[in-house]
C-alpha cells in the first residue's frame, strides 16, 4: 500500500484550490495555525511566495488571525535562497515527516492499572482537562479557543478521541482519525509526571487491536524528540514536508 501525506487527514475550512495550492480559512479558528494556512501542491517561485504573503495577510487580518503559515509539497528541499529568504522574513521553518507502521509490529501491552477506552461524553471533561494542560503552552487564548471547538464539534467530530487512567486518573490522549485505509494518530500525550511508565506503549497497543488490518500512520516534528520515541517502536520513515510559521504579524 502506498501511503503519502495525502493520507493525512487535514482539519480546516477550504476557502479555494486550484492546481497550485489549497488555502485554509477557519474563521471560527482563527489563531488556529494548521487551518488557517497556504499549502502549495507545487512549488513557488519566491516571487510568487512574496505576493501569497501579502494576500494571506489581508484575508488573515479580516479574520483575526495574526499569523501567517505555509506549508510547501511532500518531499521538496528548500534551496540555500529560500533559506535565506525565509530567514530575512523572519520566518520559522518546521518539518513534518510522515511514519506508519504496520498494527501487527506493535507489541502488545497491559498494565492491571491502566484502563484506556474511548472518550464518551459523560467522561469529555477529562479529556478536556488534560488536553488543557498541553495546549496552555500555546497561549490562553488558543487553548480556550481550541476547548470550546473540542466541545462544540464533540457528537460530529471526525476524531475518535482515546483517554488513558491510570487507578481511576485521567493521565493520557490520544485523537484517531480512522479511515478504511489507514489509522492515524493525530494528537498524543501523557502528562509529564506519568511519562515514562509505559502508558504511552499501551495506549498504543489500544490503537493497534483498533486498527486491525490497517496500517498505523503518524506526522511527526522533525525537530521534535518524540519522532526517536516512534522510531524505537518501529514505525517507519514514509517522506518530510516543510511548513513555515511567522506569529505575530501586524
Amino acid at each position: 500500500m502506498v501511503i503519502s501525506m495525502e493520507d493525512i487527514y487535514q482539519q480546516g475550512t477550504v476557502y479555494s484550490y486550484d492546481a497550485q495550492k489549497t488555502i485554509y480559512l477557519t474563521p471560527e479558528e482563527p489563531l488556529v495555525f494548521d487551518v488557517n494556512k497556504w499549502a502549495y501542491k507545487q512549488m513557488p517561485t519566491i516571487k510568487t511566495w512574496k505576493k501569497d504573503m501579502l494576500k494571506q495577510f489581508q484575508l488573515h487580518k479580516q479574520q483575526g488571525s495574526n499569523h501567517l503559515a505555509f506549508t510547501f509539497p511532500e518531499n521538496e528541499s528548500l534551496e540555500q535562497k529560500w533559506m535565506d529568504e525565509l530567514k530575512s522574513e523572519h520566518f520559522e521553518l518546521g518539518i513534518m515527516e510522515l511514519y506508519a507502521i504496520e498494527s501487527t509490529n506493535i507489541k502488545q501491552r497491559h498494565h492491571q492499572h491502566i484502563e484506556v477506552t474511548f472518550v464518551h461524553s459523560d467522561i469529555l471533561e477529562d479529556y478536556i482537562e488534560i488536553y488543557k494542560q498541553f495546549a496552555e503552552p500555546y497561549g490562553k487564548a488558543y487553548a480556550e479557543e481550541s476547548i470550546k471547538m473540542i466541545r462544540s464539534q464533540f457528537n460530529d467530530d471526525q476524531k475518535s478521541r482515546l483517554i488513558a487512567y491510570d487507578r481511576g486518573i485521567p493521565v493520557g490522549i490520544l485523537d484517531l482519525i480512522l479511515t478504511d485505509k489507514t489509522v492515524e494518530i493525530d494528537g498524543f500525550g501523557v502528562l509529564e509526571r506519568y511519562q515514562n511508565k509505559g502508558i504511552g506503549s499501551i495506549m498504543q497497543s489500544f490503537v493497534a487491536n483498533i486498527a486491525g488490518t490497517r496500517p498505523i500512520i503518524l506526522i511527526a516534528d522533525g525537530e521534535d524528540s518524540a519522532k526517536q520515541m516512534y522510531i524505537k517502536q518501529g514505525y517507519i520513515f514514509i517522506s518530510f514536508c516543510y511548513q513555515i510559521l511567522k506569529e505575530n504579524v501586524d
